[in-house]
């Protein structure tokens, strides 16, 4: 996978041509998905495409249709902040994924779970989020062009509002830590709830380890867990560049006691350089 070109290329697709998969890219986005279990901490999802048919009703959402669709991911997993992170972290690689095949996709937070009621989960599990994809159609409506002028859907926070020395807790400067600016400016690039981008990630010279934090930004998206999603999402795309650009590392979950605090801040996780 050419990642960089992938996360350059993807954006929230929301009108699609009616065609269903090509069996040929289904084949490989289900293989994908399926070698693509493991996640954090060991914490494995089982991930679903579901296919409607062409008399199902169109799925709406909160801030409007998408049409054309007929495509959806989308996995069980227990209802808490770490298993969310994971599933961000997991499910973004798949878009990514997506997006080489020239597949568009829609990370949906907020939809009608009765939708798909056609799939039975257990009671203790729950669905955090969902994927729609398909074929981008050649057209894009207005009111679309409306919703991501409306969600800022092309904007992305400045370098100065995201990465920051853990020590000094001033601006990181690329010279810090040259080696991984790629991994930074792609985590910039990352697809967040509302573009919130909640994510601040602090490089701690000391201890050669990049500590992410959480801000919470939207009320709402918070309350739903959807800022943990996000938080998986920026870690997928710092690992895979970092990863791509051979600079290894594994991510941990360090003793709170031994993180500091900053200001209103939440520590989320930490990925350990190797080199």
């Amino acid at each position: 996978m050419d990642i960089i070109n992938s996360i350059v290329q993807r954006k929230s697709c929301r009108t699609f041509s009616s065609e269903s998969l090509k069996p040929s890219d289904k084949k490989q986005l289900e293989e994908f998905i399926n070698t693509g279990k493991n996640g954090l901490n060991g914490e494995t999802v089982d991930f679903i495409l579901l296919e409607k048919s062409d008399t199902d009703v169109q799925m709406k959402i909160p801030y409007g249709l998408i049409r054309g669709n007929k495509t959806y991911i989308f996995g069980e997993i227990r209802s808490s902040p770490v298993s969310r992170i994971n599933y961000g972290y997991l499910l973004e690689k798949i878009v990514l994924k997506a997006t080489e095949l020239h597949l568009g996709t829609c990370w949906v937070g907020m939809f009608d779970r009765e939708y798909f009621n056609d799939v039975q989960i257990e009671t203790d599990l729950v669905i955090p989020g969902i994927l729609v994809i398909g074929y981008a159609s050649e057209k894009i409506p207005v009111k679309e062009k409306l919703i991501r002028r409306a969600v800022n859907a092309d904007k992305r926070k400045p370098w100065e509002s995201l990465f920051f020395n853990y020590e000094t807790k001033e601006v990181l400067k690329k010279q810090e830590n040259y080696k991984y600016v790629e991994s930074l400016l792609m985590t910039r690039l990352a697809p967040s709830s509302g573009n919130t981008q909640p994510w601040r990630i602090y490089y701690s010279s000391e201890n050669n380890e990049f500590h992410f934090f959480k801000k919470i930004t939207n009320q709402t998206y918070e309350l739903k867990g959807l800022h943990d999603i996000d938080m998986g999402i920026a870690m997928s795309h710092f690992e895979l560049v970092s990863l791509k650009n051979g600079l290894k590392g594994d991510w941990q979950k360090n003793d709170i006691s031994k993180i500091n605090t900053i200001d209103d801040l939440q520590y989320t996780m930490s990925w350990k350089c190797e080199n």
